[in-house]
């Protein structure tokens, strides 16, 4: 199952996602792939591109929690994005889905 969010949280940029996830589209859904695109910065990209590929296997309501361990892992340094930004535009998306 395909999901194209786009959204504005508080505290960040416009952001877009597209994610494959396994259905059924529950809040335990593991994500399959992931692509978060976006009016933020991430600085190096490289990195940031790493990051996404380590959130493949993460369920959806565990999303926002590594997205923000990830980053200071992988000495990311992110403007315009967080974790409970991904949350909020996935909590939409679960709320209309159910």
């Amino acid at each position: 199952m395909r999901l194209e969010l786009v959204g504005k949280p508080e505290g960040c940029k416009l952001l877009r996602m597209t994610i494959d996830v396994e259905p059924p589209l529950v809040p335990s859904s593991r994500i399959r792939s992931l692509s978060i695109r976006g009016d933020f910065f991430a600085v190096p990209e490289e990195a940031f591109d790493e990051l996404e590929r380590k959130l493949e296997g993460t369920t959806l309501e565990e999303l926002g929690k590594k997205f923000d361990g990830l980053i200071g892992q992988n000495g990311l340094e992110c403007l315009g994005i967080t974790g409970s930004g991904l949350d909020e535009i996935i909590q939409k998306e679960l709320h209309n889905g159910i």
